[in-house]
């Protein structure tokens, strides 16, 4: 309740706020947070920053507590739309009410010092820090827009059936443990006529690479504008349409068929309303009608439901080793983890994306369960993790 009280009077904050002068274009990673005993944040303003201007703002959730970090992985976007970068070094993966205290003093900090534009507040984070901020978004109720980076919605505030009012951008590697879950929160939020996108990339699971993270943002502020909370002057829209049309067709001339798929329908659905699309349409129904786009998407799919069968067999051994490791048997985990490796490590490409999402889906189960803010594993559960572990040979 203390995280929603704070965002409800985030107006209050943004127009009383007592300024408080910091480096423009510098990370300041470690800056403590006010009546704290050792929270801090790391902090980014762009060059164009200016003070007394409402500025709009990005709070990042990092899984590790890295403000570093997380804050580095938008510094580019930061000095192409603007945006205060905020990261705290104390949020990471563990109790919900744990992490809304912590961002609920960032949110009084920051908003007590900062000029923030009340319609420009947006929430991103990566893998348990992603989950979070769905759930401050779904609580706060009046975020803009949320960038969830490898994972989809947090486990304690499950998808509500109502739309919600911020705009949703998933962003995951291809890759990644959780693909298979951002392709489903992504069809969830189609059917509940939520605005998102999905964007998906050649990768793990990690921070998205720059240029994905440029591609959320355009889209973000083509919302915003559409929205009518910022207004985009007309060769700033064409540029980012120019933009997305250049990378998508690079995507296509490297051979990245599904992805390009994904690029050109993106940019339909984004400027359809304000250029001619006939060119771009003409290019995804060409994709479409390809031999190798539908032979890769049908691998795709039959590796998804490959995955699906996989995942559900190691987490029911893995519940049940887990709860009695005294009676855990690592040759049968050896034998298994060499069946899948032997079947699908020189498999068609979609099926070795498969093979790498089931081994870190598996590794990440065994990695949490030794991570006291989440689990409070014995000892003899802990060297059955860790045995695990080492079994499953990540790349």
């Amino acid at each position: 309740m203390k995280l929603i009280v704070y965002i409800l009077i985030l107006v209050i904050f943004c127009r009383a706020n007592a300024q408080q002068h910091y480096e423009r274009g510098k990370l300041i990673d470690s800056i403590a947070v006010s009546n704290t005993t050792d929270e801090t944040f790391a902090l980014y303003l762009p060059t164009s920053f200016e003070a007394f201007q409402p500025s709009p703002i990005l709070f990042i959730f990092e899984p590790a507590g890295r403000g570093r970090l997380g804050v580095e992985t938008f510094i580019n976007a930061s000095e192409s739309f603007g945006h205060i970068l905020v990261c705290s070094n104390n949020s990471r993966n563990g109790p919900y009410e744990w992490n809304f205290s912590i961002a609920a003093n960032l949110f009084d900090h920051v908003f007590e010092r900062f000029n923030v534009d009340e319609d420009q507040m947006f929430l991103a984070g990566f893998s348990g820090g992603s989950r979070l901020a769905w759930a401050i978004a779904t609580a706060a109720g009046n975020i803009t827009g949320v960038i969830a980076c490898g994972a989809g919605f947090s486990e304690t505030a499950s998808p509500i059936l109502q739309k919600q009012e911020f705009s949703y951008v998933g962003i995951c590697g291809n890759e990644d443990m959780n693909y298979r879950e951002m392709l489903e929160v992504s069809a969830y939020l189609a059917k509940s006529n939520q605005d998102h996108i999905l964007i998906t990339f050649d990768g793990g699971h990690s921070w998205p690479p720059p240029e994905e993270i440029a591609k959320a943002f355009d889209w973000l502020a083509l919302e915003s504008h559409r929205k009518r909370k910022k207004i985009m002057p007309e060769d700033e829209i064409y540029r980012s349409y120019l933009r997305n049309y250049e990378i998508a067709k690079k995507t296509e001339a490297e051979g990245s068929i599904l992805d390009a798929s994904e690029d050109y329908q993106r940019i339909l659905s984004t400027y359809d309303a304000m250029y001619e699309m006939d060119t771009i349409a003409s290019r995804l129904k060409d994709i479409k009608k390809r031999r190798e786009y539908k032979q890769v998407l049908r691998d795709r799919n039959a590796a998804l439901e490959k995955e699906k069968e996989w995942t559900s067999v190691f987490y029911v051994r893995f519940t049940a080793d887990y709860n009695q490791p005294e009676k855990s048997d690592m040759h049968w985990w050896e034998n298994k983890l060499t069946q899948l490796n032997d079947k699908y490590a020189n498999s068609t490409l979609e099926y070795q994306k498969m093979l790498k999402r089931v081994r870190f889906n598996l590794f990440a189960m065994a990695y949490s369960k030794n991570n006291p803010n989440l689990h409070q594993s014995s000892e003899p559960q802990k060297r059955f993790c860790i045995t695990l572990g080492k079994l499953i040979h990540l790349d």
